[in-house]
């Protein structure tokens, strides 16, 4: 397993936004580390203990950069950027994908047909109570877990704080298919935060110019040399 050497790893973060600037990162100004104070803070408002390598990322490298930044204000803890629903439920343990998404796909196949009513104030009523249920179903997939970034038209990578998944990080495609599917290492297991992070910083450190990046990503689209955070859709 690859070890970290956290203060190494921020030395390299800090160079690399001196050189890519916004490109690096969420920002064009990498954000200080928490004091094990603030980390302390956050965990209890949660109702959760990080991951060791998030944490030691928060504590030594930055409280964001390359993911959303964890920050303090009036309404207390809160990642940039996210909804209160993404906090709500991080200490209920993240469900088994294919039983959650079996369920899920069970209550859709419930949904009520406006041909099957008399009248379209019982249908509505109907309706509105199973997609309260429906939705209810779909949040619950996601429960224990922290959107780490906002890859953008709806898509987000996620990391598990809550059971047996706990470290290992996801991708949240719901916006075009109904899977979460894991981020998977070389080994072929799902990566942890220190793998996916490690990852991604290795390989930005070589993309020093437009035409190494282009030719990077060609790579990429023909499904070579894949970069743990763009294996969205393995199985």
């Amino acid at each position: 397993m690859q070890t970290a050497n956290w203060s190494d790893v921020r030395e390299r973060t800090i160079a690399l936004y001196a050189r890519q600037g916004a490109r690096a990162g969420a920002g064009a100004v990498l954000p200080p580390v928490l004091s094990e104070v603030q980390v302390r803070q956050a965990e209890k408002q949660f109702g959760v203990v990080f991951p060791d390598d998030y944490r030691q990322y928060l504590l030594r490298v930055s409280a964001g950069g390359r993911v959303r930044t964890l920050q303090v204000d009036q309404r207390g803890w809160r990642w940039e950027g996210d909804q209160p629903a993404d906090r709500a439920n991080l200490r209920v343990p993240f469900p088994d994908h294919d039983t959650a998404l079996a369920a899920s796909e069970d209550l859709w196949l419930t949904e009520p047909q406006e041909g099957d009513y008399a009248s379209a104030a019982a249908y509505q009523a109907d309706h509105d109570a199973w997609r309260e249920s429906a939705d209810a179903a779909e949040d619950a997939r996601t429960s224990g877990t922290v959107p780490l970034c906002d890859d953008g038209c709806g898509f987000y990578t996620l990391l598990v704080v809550s059971g047996p998944m706990r470290g290992t990080m996801w991708f949240d495609g719901r916006a075009t298919c109904d899977r979460l599917n894991p981020l998977l290492n070389d080994d072929g297991q799902p990566a942890t935060f220190k793998e996916w992070y490690l990852d991604w910083l290795t390989r930005e450190e070589t993309l020093t110019t437009p035409e190494l990046r282009r030719a990077a990503n060609d790579r990429w689209n023909a499904g070579t040399d894949v970069p743990i955070w763009r294996r969205w859709f393995d199985s």
